[in-house]
C-alpha cells in the first residue's frame, strides 16, 4: 500500500504550462443564449503550486515532471493497459469525515482511493491480472465494478503476454466486484455462472439505475459469427449481501430484454435535457459547440451522456462530476478546459485549462476529494495506450486567484 501526501507535493512550471483561469459572472440558464458571448471574463496569470503529475508503475505510481518525460512503456490495447478506466466521487449520503471521498479505477492494476489529504493505491492479483475492470458505481458508498475480457484485444494479446495465468483457474468468474473501504480489501459479488454464462462469454456492458442491472452479453458459437442477448436482473438482497457461491435463483430475479431496449439506456440524450445544474456549470459554453458529455451524478449509478450537436464538426468529450462531499461540480474536456462551480447557491463558475500536454495525450476521467480535482490523463495511439496517470490539482489556489482577479476588477 502507498500512501502520498498530496499537500506536501508542489511543482514549478514554465507559465506556458500552467494552469489559466477564467471567470464566468453567473448566468441563468434563461440568459445563457444572449449573455454566453459577453459574460465577464479575464484571463489570470498562470497558477504555477497548483498542480502535481503522477505516472503509473509496475508497482503503483509516482510523481513526474510532465507526462511525456514518464517512462516509456509498451503500447497495449486500451483494454489491457493499466491505466484509469473509470473514476467518481462517493454520493453525498455516504462516507464521513474519515472516509475515502472518491475512487478511480487502474484498469489491470488496482484502485485508488482518495482522501483530502492523500490517495492510496490497493491491488490484488487475483482480481486484475487477466481481466479488463471497468464502469464504477457507488452501492451505499461502496465502489463496485465489473470484469470482462475483450475477445479480440485480450487474443491479439495472448502471444506476447508475459503475464502468467493462474496454474488454476477460480470456481466462479468473477462479474461484479467491490471494494470494502474498512477491510480494503476486494470481494466478487456475482459470478458469471450466477448470470447464467458460459466462463467463455463477455458482459460487453451495463446500466444500474440503482435498482436494476441491464446487461448486454456477447458469445462466439463459432469462428465466424456473435450472438448477442440482453437481460436485466435484480437481487433480492442487498449488494454487499451478495455472493458467487450462493445460489443464483436465492438471489436474483432476471427478465428477458431486447438491444432495442439497452440502446434506450446507453445512447446519448440530447444536451438541453440536462439536469439544470449541468446547464448552469457550462452556460460559458456556446451553442454552436459540439460535445459529448459522461456525467456522473450523486446517485452513485451508472453515468448519463449527454450530446450537443453544434455546428456538426466531431465533437469534444468530456467528463462531468457531482461531488456533494468536497461542495463541487465540475466538468473536465479532454483538452483540459475545465469548468468548476462549488454548489453554494452563490458561487460562481470558474474556468481553467489544465497544463497542456503534447500531441497523442488526452485528460479523461475525474474525481474530486476535498479541495482537490484529479484527473486521468493517457497517451493514446489509435486503439493503444502508452504512458498513463492522473494529475493532481489543488481547487482552492485556483479558486482563490479567481476571487483576488475578480476583487481586482472591481477595484
Amino acid at each position: 500500500m502507498k500512501i502520498i501526501d498530496i499537500k506536501a507535493v508542489t511543482y514549478r512550471f514554465p507559465i506556458f504550462l500552467g494552469l489559466t483561469i477564467l471567470v464566468f459572472s453567473s448566468v441563468s440558464c434563461a440568459k445563457k443564449k444572449s449573455e454566453q458571448k459577453d459574460g465577464t471574463l479575464m484571463e489570470l496569470r498562470s497558477v504555477q503550486k497548483s498542480h502535481t503529475w503522477y505516472y503509473f508503475t509496475q508497482d503503483g505510481f509516482e510523481k513526474c515532471d510532465l507526462p511525456q518525460k514518464a517512462p516509456a512503456v509498451p503500447e497495449k490495447p486500451w483494454t489491457e493497459a493499466v491505466r484509469i478506466s473509470s473514476a467518481g466521487s462517493v454520493p453525498s449520503t455516504e462516507g464521513g469525515a474519515n472516509s475515502y471521498q472518491a475512487y478511480a479505477l487502474v484498469n489491470h492494476g488496482g484502485i485508488l482511493a482518495i482522501k483530502n489529504d492523500g490517495v492510496e493505491f490497493f491491488k490484488d492479483r487475483s482480481i486484475f491480472t487477466s481481466e479488463t475492470a471497468d464502469s464504477l458505481v457507488f452501492s451505499k458508498g461502496v465502489p463496485i465494478f465489473y470484469l470482462y475480457k475483450s475477445t479480440f484485444f485480450n487474443q491479439l494479446q495472448e502471444p506476447f503476454s508475459q503475464t502468467a495465468e493462474p496454474a488454476q483457474k477460480p470456481t466462479h468468474r468473477p462479474f461484479l466486484v467491490e471494494f470494502n473501504p474498512s477491510a480494503k480489501l476486494f470481494f466478487p459479488l456475482v459470478s458469471y455462472e450466477n448470470l447464467h454464462l458460459a466462463r467463455e462469454d463477455q458482459v460487453t456492458g451495463y446500466v444500474w439505475n440503482g435498482k436494476t442491472w441491464a446487461c448486454s452479453a456477447k458469445r462466439k458459437p463459432d469462428a465466424n459469427r456473435f450472438e448477442f442477448s440482453y437481460f436485466t436482473w435484480e437481487p433480492y438482497v442487498q449488494l454487499s449481501e451478495l455472493s458467487p457461491a450462493l445460489n443464483t435463483e436465492d438471489m436474483l430475479l432476471f427478465k428477458p430484454s431486447s438491444e432495442d431496449e439497452y440502446k434506450k439506456l446507453i445512447l446519448p440524450k440530447l444536451y438541453n435535457s440536462a439536469p439544470e445544474k449541468v446547464e448552469e456549470l457550462l452556460s460559458p459554453i456556446p451553442s454552436e459547440f459540439p460535445f459529448y458529455l459522461i456525467w456522473r451524478d450523486e446517485s452513485g449509478t451508472t453515468p448519463l451522456s449527454y450530446y450537443q450537436s453544434g455546428n456538426g464538426a466531431s465533437p469534444v468529450s468530456a467528463h462531468g462530476i457531482e461531488a456533494p462531499l468536497a461542495g463541487y461540480v465540475a466538468c473536465v474536456f479532454a483538452d483540459g478546459t475545465t469548468y468548476i462551480k462549488k454548489t453554494a447557491a452563490d458561487s460562481q463558475t470558474v474556468a481553467f485549462r489544465l497544463p497542456l500536454m503534447p500531441a497523442g495525450y488526452n485528460y479523461g476521467e475525474v474525481a474530486i476529494a476535498g479541495n482537490y480535482l484529479y484527473v486521468a490523463w493517457e497517451q493514446t495511439i489509435f486503439y493503444k495506450t502508452g504512458r498513463s496517470g492522473f494529475i493532481s490539482v489543488n481547487l482552492e489556489d485556483v479558486l482563490a486567484q479567481a476571487t483576488a482577479a475578480k476583487d481586482k476588477k472591481q477595484d
